[in-house]
């Protein structure tokens, strides 16, 4: 290993992982759903850039998103692993090397984030605020070197020791630490698309769940139903993607009207159809889930019985959301026919197909050894 060049090493490692795991998140099907979705969202924010009412609570609001993006995107890397205080012990210079490179990069790197989203927030900027392109260019220049300011300090803070008589050195411990909370955030979302190894979701038993798990419609019919809700409910990978597009859909009925909320909606629908599916083999690596006489039809079953009343009630949520909006009941009914025409396609073909290949190419793996 040269030390000299670390930082190099460390960075290439890291983007080498993330860009295997990257393409099984931007497979063909989401790629084709998040280019509808950007889409979307830009004919949205279009509309309400030209739309949006000049009154002193756009404004505030408006300045309240923009120092909200001074939070995102700003915990600094270091590229600290557990053994380099051990391994490194007798060469500190190269362990201070590496933290302050990465503490540069990670200010610039946070710097080109907040460009990006204060470029964006520019159209209602001026539209809410001002109409001189000189207050806009030097607000994106405070803002961004805001951010790297605090990215540097939350650098140093956590680098430091909080005793006075500890000097100039470094508290490597809390470094790694933070690097590896980094890490492990950034793999938890990957971990969302593919099993990551040394990945786990937290595990938390929710009781007021417990009435609805036991009493779920087709819990009878079918055993593997009330395992596939327990785990949905209990497994925050699962439960928080179907909170988060929820809430995505909740906005984009605020936001849009007519056919682009429907298409939305559609959009939307197929992305948490898509992240919950890996529900089916969540329980695979157990030795029990190949011993019991489950078939292909059973699994289709029970995932049919464990995501339509999640789906049926984002279905609600949305449709009330852009009737609130837009007080139509033609625009209600789209919603809602649109709605349950597209869930109907992807509960009851799109995700059969997917599970019958998935586990026709596990039964077949099994069969070969």
């Amino acid at each position: 290993m040269d030390k000299r060049h670390l930082f190099q090493q460390r960075w290439t490692q890291q983007w080498h992982l993330f860009s295997k795991y990257l393409r099984y998140v931007f497979n063909d099907h989401a790629v084709l759903a998040l280019f509808f979705l950007l889409g979307a969202a830009g004919l949205a924010y279009r509309n309400l850039w030209q739309h949006a009412p000049i009154t002193l609570g756009t404004k505030a609001l408006l300045l309240i998103i923009l120092v909200i993006t001074l939070v995102i995107f700003k915990t600094p890397a270091n590229f600290l692993k557990p053994a380099d205080p051990v391994f490194l012990m007798g060469d500190e210079t190269a362990l201070r090397r590496l933290f302050k490179t990465a503490t540069l990069y990670s200010a610039v790197i946070n710097g080109v984030m907040q460009f990006i989203m204060t470029l964006l927030l520019w159209p209602m900027m001026f539209r809410l605020l001002t109409p001189y392109l000189s207050v806009v260019i030097l607000v994106t220049l405070v803002l961004v070197i805001t951010k790297i300011i605090l990215t540097i300090t939350a650098a140093k803070r956590i680098a430091m020791y909080r005793q006075a008589e500890a000097g100039d050195m470094i508290d490597w411990r809390a470094l790694i630490a933070n690097e590896e909370k980094r890490q492990n955030s950034i793999l938890a979302f990957f971990n969302l698309f593919i099993d990551v190894p040394g990945q786990r979701p937290s595990i938390k038993r929710h009781r007021w769940a417990d009435r609805f798990i036991h009493n779920w419609p087709g819990h009878r019919q079918n055993p593997l139903v009330k395992l596939m809700v327990t785990t949905f409910v209990r497994q925050s990978q699962f439960a928080g993607v179907w909170v988060r597009l929820t809430a995505i859909g909740i906005v984009a009925g605020l936001v849009t009207t007519g056919w682009l909320q429907t298409a939305l909606y559609a959009i939307l629908m197929y992305l948490i159809v898509l992240q919950v599916l890996p529900l089916v083999a969540s329980h695979q690596q157990l030795v029990f889930d190949h011993l019991f006489p489950v078939t292909i039809g059973q699994r289709q079953q029970a995932f049919r019985f464990a995501i339509t009343p999640w789906l049926v009630l984002t279905i609600m949520i949305w449709s009330l959301v852009g009737f609130a909006t837009t007080p139509s009941v033609t625009l209600l009914l789209q919603n809602v026919i649109g709605l349950v025409v597209v869930g109907g396609i992807l509960v009851f073909w799109y995700t059969n197909r997917r599970i019958a290949n998935t586990f026709r190419r596990r039964n077949s793996r099994a069969f070969t050894k």
